[in-house]
C-alpha cells in the first residue's frame, strides 16, 4: 500500500470569530493544520502529504511545508473543489488516498492505520462514530415525523479513505449537488462506504470551545 494524506485547511472559518482562519490558529504552539499533517507522518503506509491551503496562505506555508515534508495545493470556492485540487497532486504511485479536515487535530494513529486498511479492502471507508441522542427526523411543519433508531445512525469523520481509482471516479464530472463530505460523492456514484468506528474525542474544530476541549485532551494524553 501506498498512501496519500490530502489534509483539507482551504476553509474561511468565519464561525470561529478570528481573523485568521481557525485552522492556522495554535493549539499548543502548533497550528491545527499541522496536528493532522504529524499524526499522517508517523506512518510508514503515508507516502505523501497534501494540505490544501487558500491562495493567500500559500507563501506563508512555503517554510513549515519544506520543515515538515509536506506539498501544498490551492483551494478552492467549495470544500470538493479544495478536494480536486489535492487530487492533481498525487504522486503517480499512490494507490490509497486519505482526506481529513485540517480542522480535526485529535486523530490517532491507529484509527487512520484502521481506516487505511478497510479502504484498500472495500475500496471506501469512513470514520464515523455512533449516535449517543435520540435522533428525530422533523416534517416541514416542524413536528416530529418520526424517530430514527440510533443504533443504525453514524456520525462522519474524516479521514475518510478510498482507492486512488473510486475517490477518481467520484470526483469526475459533475456532481448533481454540492456534496458535504467525499463519503457521499462516492455513494452518489454506487460505491459502497465502509464504517470504520472512530474516536468521540476526534472533535471538529468549529467554536474556540472546541479549541479549550482540544487542548484539554493534549493535556490527558501528555499525562498518560
Amino acid at each position: 500500500m501506498k498512501a496519500a494524506a490530502i489534509i483539507v485547511a482551504a476553509g474561511a472559518g468565519k464561525r470561529f470569530g478570528t481573523k485568521i482562519p481557525k485552522q492556522f490558529v495554535l493549539l499548543s504552539g502548533k497550528p491545527l493544520y499541522l496536528w493532522s499533517v504529524l499524526a499522517f507522518k508517523k506512518l510508514s503506509e503515508v507516502k505523501q502529504v497534501i494540505v490544501v491551503a487558500p491562495r493567500d496562505r500559500l507563501k506563508a506555508l512555503l517554510p513549515p511545508s519544506k520543515k515538515y515534508g509536506f506539498e501544498l495545493a490551492c483551494g478552492g470556492k467549495e470544500r470538493s473543489d479544495s478536494v480536486k485540487s489535492g487530487l492533481l497532486k498525487l504522486l503517480p504511485e499512490i494507490d490509497i488516498v486519505a482526506i481529513h479536515d485540517g480542522a480535526r487535530p485529535m486523530i490517532r494513529k491507529d484509527t487512520i492505520r484502521k481506516s487505511l486498511s478497510e479502504a484498500d479492502k472495500f475500496g471506501a471507508a469512513v470514520v464515523s462514530v455512533q449516535a449517543v441522542d435520540t435522533v428525530k427526523y422533523s416534517g416541514k411543519n416542524g413536528f416530529v415525523a418520526r424517530t430514527i433508531p440510533r443504533t443504525s445512525v453514524w456520525l462522519a469523520q474524516t479521514p475518510q479513505v478510498f482507492k486512488r481509482t473510486v475517490i477518481s471516479r467520484a470526483y469526475a464530472g459533475r456532481l448533481p449537488f454540492n456534496v458535504t463530505d467525499d463519503a457521499q460523492a462516492a455513494e452518489l456514484k454506487g460505491f459502497k462506504v465502509r464504517i470504520v468506528p472512530g474516536e468521540y474525542s476526534n472533535i471538529k474544530i468549529t467554536g474556540k470551545h472546541d479549541l479549550e476541549t482540544a487542548k484539554t485532551l493534549i493535556q490527558r494524553t501528555k499525562r498518560k
